[in-house]
């Protein structure tokens, strides 16, 4: 399931990129739209979906999102902020061989980020209200807050937004899903960081 959900998200951001053709509407109407019940996102919708099996998409009566659906647009969203005036892609896998393309998991690009003091207090502060969420919201909005800031650093950097959209879905799952997940991020901020003092 976990994998499927990294797989499609992929599926998305290379359609969304075209081979460098952008789809500039989609992405602008993914990075003002919160969440994926806001009126602007309806852009968003055609690709995505046509992308998503049927059982991963709600029929919920009152129009409740899956966990598959909150985590892949969550992940879109911090691609379309990421991406936001860049021509080359700016995902790549972060389990590829190769070391040359890899991409790299959010925190550990985050991790990276704290090196520099004049930003470690800063960042330290938003991981630790990010780790204290109890919801997918709360989560969704700090994680999205936290790509702002690596895409303000400049970085230019691949990261890996289908692992991501998995982690996203496995925090959804229940309480001892949800602290794995922060426990993963937790040891990819603070572990890069110490380990090359």
């Amino acid at each position: 399931m976990a994998n499927e959900i990294a797989k499609v998200t992929a599926q998305i951001i290379y359609s969304l990129y075209n081979n460098g053709n952008l789809d500039k509407a989609v992405l602008a109407s993914l990075r003002h739209a919160v969440t994926i019940k806001d009126h602007r996102a309806e852009n968003v919708w055609p690709i995505m979906f046509s992308k998503m099996a049927a059982s991963d998409i709600s029929n919920d009566p009152q129009g409740r999102e899956t966990r598959q659906e909150t985590a892949i647009y969550t992940a879109l969203r911090c691609f379309a902020i990421y991406q936001q005036g860049l021509t080359q892609l700016s995902y790549a896998s972060s389990n590829q061989v190769s070391t040359e393309d890899k991409g790299q998991q959010l925190f550990v690009a985050l991790a990276d980020l704290r090196k520099n003091q004049d930003k470690q207090a800063a960042l330290d502060r938003r991981i630790q209200n990010l780790l204290s969420a109890t919801n997918i919201d709360s989560v969704a909005k700090s994680v999205t807050q936290l790509v702002r800031i690596l895409k303000s650093a400049d970085r230019n950097l691949l990261l890996d937004f289908p692992q991501l959209a998995q982690d996203l879905f496995f925090f959804q799952m229940g309480y001892e899903y949800s602290r794995k997940v922060f426990l993963k991020w937790g040891r990819q901020y603070y572990w890069q960081s110490v380990s090359t003092n």
